[in-house]
């Protein structure tokens, strides 16, 4: 092992002795490819731990400076969009957020609330005005539609409904199956735990 490699990877990028010496043996005694190695596993740990794409843990983790705890953070804090991808700068739309009995957000690493385009959630109204009307469980009042300028409260039960009827729904357009996918797939983890789904309009 080449002392002086290993002297010049180390002040390139802060790393133990020990691994240091694992990327130049990986790498055949090449400082650059050992430094880009290290950069990509610190990239797939990101993925995997945010559950992102490589090409978002890649911008945070440079945003970042190369910190991966600092990274991670950053992308757990970011607001999930849910959507087809045919409207990527819209800001009207519903907010979905799981909520405990109390009326109280879950406290959790990653920020488990969704944002979805106003336009995408056209394909999913008429299932969630399908379940009015329905009972407010903080002043028991009958709601008897759906309110597209303010929030909307599912119990577990309904919520269940909900999204046997969202996985009813076919569709031709790929981006559109995608995203009922997705939508089933981030309400049945939230159904797992939470009392109540909140659906927020902004419109």
């Amino acid at each position: 092992m080449n002392n002086e490699s290993i002297k010049i990877l180390r002040s390139k990028i802060s790393i133990p002795l020990n691994k240091a010496i694992e990327l130049l043996k990986k790498n055949n005694n090449d400082v650059a490819l050992s430094e880009k190695d290290f950069h990509n596993e610190n990239i797939i740990e990101i993925c995997k731990t945010t559950d992102c794409d490589k090409e978002t843990a890649t911008k945070e983790y440079q945003i970042c400076n190369f910190d991966v705890i600092k990274a991670i953070e950053r992308i757990n804090q970011k607001l999930v969009v849910i959507g087809t991808g045919k409207f990527p700068d819209s800001k009207i739309g519903f907010i979905l957020w799981p909520e405990n009995e109390k009326g109280e957000f879950y406290k959790t690493a990653k920020r488990n609330d969704v944002f979805i385009a106003e336009e995408d959630f056209d394909i999913v109204l008429d299932v969630f005005e399908s379940v009015f009307p329905l009972q407010n469980p903080w002043n028991n009042t009958i709601e008897d539609r759906f309110d597209k300028v303010g929030n909307n409260f599912f119990d577990d039960e309904i919520g269940k409904i909900i999204l046997e009827k969202i996985n009813e729904i076919k569709s031709e357009d790929l981006k559109e199956t995608h995203f009922l996918n997705q939508l089933s797939d981030w309400l049945n983890d939230k159904l797992n735990y939470a009392d109540y789904i909140v659906v927020y309009g902004n419109l």
